[in-house]
Formats: C-alpha cells, sequence, structure tokens
C-alpha cells in the first residue's frame, strides 16, 4: 500500500501489543490507534482467573471441600457481567447439594476470600465505565472515570489486578481513544475477526483446500450477499499446477 493511500486511514484498532505503537506514526501518519474494548475486558478478566486459581490452590489439600470444588468448577460467574447475574431463578446445585441463585452462588463464592472479592469490584466497575452508548459517553468525563478505575485496581492490594492498572495506565490513551462511533457502531476488530473465523471454518469443513483460486471464489461467493454464479463454462481451467494422476488399481476384496 502505497504513502499516499495510508494517509488516509483514520483508525487503527488493535490489541494491547506493544509492537504496534512505535510502528503506527511511521506507517500511518495520519491515524490514530485504539484499543480493542474487547481484549481490555479480556485482560482484565483473565487476571481475574489467575487470582481465583492462585486462591483455589489455597484449598488444594482438601479437594472435597466446598471451597475447593466451587473455585473450580462455578468460577464462570465471576467473570459474567453483574447485570446479567440472574437473581429469580432457582437451580439445584450439586455442589452446594441445594437450590440456589445464580447471585447466591455468586455471593458464596465471593465470601471465600477478600481478594478475590476486591479483584471481583474492581472488574465490574471497568464494565460500568466501559458499557455505555454514544449518547451517554457524550455527557461524561471518561478521562476522568478511567483515573477513578485505575485507582481501583491499585488499591486492591491484588497482585494480579496491580499489574491491571499498570496495563490500564500505559494504555489510558487508546482507550479512552476506542469511544470512537463510525455509522453508529463503535469502532471494534470483532466484524473482521468473525470473517477470519467464518474463513477458517469453511477450510476446516473442506478438510483443507490445495487450490487457492477455488478457495477464494468459494469464500468470496459465500460472503458476498449479493454475487451471483454461472452456469456457463469458464475460459481459464482453474486446475492446480502439476502432472495428472495416472492409472491405478482400485483394490477390491
Amino acid at each position: 500500500i502505497n504513502l499516499e493511500e495510508r494517509k488516509k486511514v483514520e483508525y487503527i484498532c488493535t490489541d494491547m501489543s506493544f509492537i504496534f505503537k512505535p510502528l503506527l506514526k511511521t506507517y500511518f501518519p495520519n491515524s490514530t490507534l485504539l484499543v480493542d474494548h474487547f481484549h481490555v475486558t479480556k485482560l482484565i478478566n483473565d487476571h481475574l482467573n489467575h487470582t481465583r486459581k492462585r486462591i483455589m490452590r489455597k484449598y488444594a489439600k482438601n479437594k472435597k471441600s466446598l471451597e475447593y470444588r466451587l473455585l473450580k468448577h462455578r468460577y464462570k460467574i465471576l467473570l459474567k457481567s453483574k447485570n446479567k447475574v440472574d437473581h429469580e431463578t432457582f437451580k439445584y446445585d450439586k455442589i452446594l447439594g441445594y437450590h440456589s441463585t445464580e447471585s447466591k452462588l455468586l455471593e458464596t463464592l465471593l465470601s471465600f476470600d477478600n481478594e478475590l472479592r476486591q479483584a471481583y469490584n474492581a472488574k465490574e466497575e471497568y464494565l460500568i465505565f466501559d458499557q455505555v452508548s454514544k449518547k451517554e459517553v457524550n455527557k461524561s468525563d471518561k478521562r476522568k472515570e478511567l483515573d477513578d478505575v485505575i485507582k481501583r485496581f491499585r488499591h486492591t492490594q491484588v497482585e494480579e489486578s496491580i499489574s491491571v492498572a499498570e496495563t490500564l495506565d500505559n494504555w489510558k490513551e487508546e482507550i479512552l481513544n476506542s469511544f470512537t462511533w463510525i455509522n453508529d457502531r463503535r469502532v471494534s476488530n470483532g466484524p473482521c475477526e468473525g470473517k477470519n473465523n467464518y474463513v477458517k471454518k469453511i477450510l476446516s469443513n473442506a478438510n483443507g483446500m490445495s487450490n487457492f483460486q477455488r478457495a477464494r471464489n468459494r469464500i468470496l461467493y459465500s460472503q458476498n450477499k449479493y454475487e451471483t454464479y454461472t452456469m456457463n463454462e469458464h475460459t481459464d481451467r482453474i486446475k492446480r499446477i502439476g502432472n495428472p494422476r495416472g492409472s491405478y488399481k482400485k483394490n477390491t476384496k
């Protein structure tokens, strides 16, 4: 891509890899770097999960204990956004041995260790900061909110959460830039990553495709809503370069 084309790029959306920062102004001089908000949430959840595992290992001597079993098998509720936790539906839990709601199960998990509670609450504070609409962003001071979130992670005194605070601080501007909407959609790599996964599924279902041109045509046809096919013979044959297959005898029994 020539420089004139690259100068037209307005936004670069990446994960939190430091390799992108020094390359930005060199190759895309007029662009703004922003972090995909999904990757920030994933980072925080991953560190919360590390905290959960560290605390779980404290109870590893008795693997039949309630603490160990719940921390090992019911951890996904910790990674769930609190506003999506069910407060009403009672379901029987084999580990607890009685019916419980998701909210009560969550409270039981958090009661095992104060560090886990602190890390969880910090995670929820970031989600509140991040999950806003375009109108809400225009009315709030996101920079001050982010500073408060970073302080919250630091004040937890949890080693994994302190590491999150340092990362958020290093990527502060890029996180603030992520509150950018184009065509009423927040800028994200999600659509591109979705297309990449779709291509992988096509290749996987075909057990691989050795003919690039045919693979390309199949992908473009399946992904392009308005693409049509033709029944006419192609003037150019799409065949692999190489010697034709020789004759062989099929083993029959």
